[in-house]
């Protein structure tokens, strides 16, 4: 074997992706920690200032890498909800959600799948990686409305399951879609001051919330049903 085959061959390993996934890990979880309530991008001041008609935009793209790096996402939303109206801020922040989560998504996929997949077919992380293949989407909004796992756990942690990653793009939208209503109105109360529409706001945050409470009871009262039994008189097939 050539030394240009062997190069290719100790590349294309799956353990050194993994490697090289560990250790992007370690350096994003330092830069999100450097990148805390204090950082010159989490000013409000920064933003207003060099606010123009693309800001949105861009706000999207920071967003998106913001959460590769595990900065806090609420403080995120609660500055779109300060610096854009309701419904642009909505907009933006589901959009840099869906973002931030289908690239660390899509590096674990890259990066962690192969090594990782033999440890998925064991045990209970086998019934996890089954019910993510199985009802992506489901599992996807449960995992986000229940709040048990951070937002960029479940983001890279997903990339190793067989979840398909437009079920687990739609499902991060629905399952984030709550809270990120609730830290938009909160920007929105603390911009606006007095007045009624804080109050409208946050009337339907908290619908919003009454409604993923439901929402997750009901997924998972559907995920734990047992298959319908058969009736007790039916004639067995031959």
């Amino acid at each position: 074997m050539s030394s240009i085959s062997k190069a290719a061959a100790v590349a294309g390993s799956p353990y050194l992706r993994l490697a090289v996934l560990g250790i992007g890990l370690a350096v994003a979880i330092v830069a999100g920690v450097w990148l805390g309530p204090d950082a010159p991008l989490l000013d409000i001041r920064t933003w207003r200032e060099a606010s123009t008609w693309w800001t949105p935009m861009l706000f999207v793209l920071f967003f998106g890498v913001a959460a590769l790096v595990f900065a806090p996402r609420p403080a995120l939303s609660t500055i779109a909800g300060i610096l854009f109206a309701p419904p642009v801020a909505v907009l933006v922040v589901v959009t840099g959600t869906v973002l931030g989560a289908g690239l660390a998504f899509g590096i674990a996929r890259l990066l962690g799948r192969d090594a990782l997949a033999p440890l998925l077919r064991r045990g209970r992380l086998n019934a996890l990686d089954s019910a993510f293949a199985r009802r992506g989407f489901t599992a996807t909004v449960i995992c986000r409305l229940l709040p048990i796992l951070p937002y960029g756990v479940v983001n890279y942690g997903a990339g190793v399951t067989r979840v398909r990653v437009l079920h687990f793009l739609a499902g991060t939208a629905v399952g984030t879609l709550p809270a990120n209503i609730v830290y938009i109105t909160a920007g929105n109360a603390l911009a606006a001051g007095a007045g009624w529409m804080p109050a409208i706001w946050l009337g339907l945050a908290v619908a919003a919330l009454v409604g993923a409470g439901w929402l997750t009871r009901r997924l998972a009262h559907a995920r734990s049903a047992p298959p319908d039994a058969a009736p007790e008189n039916a004639v067995p097939q031959r």
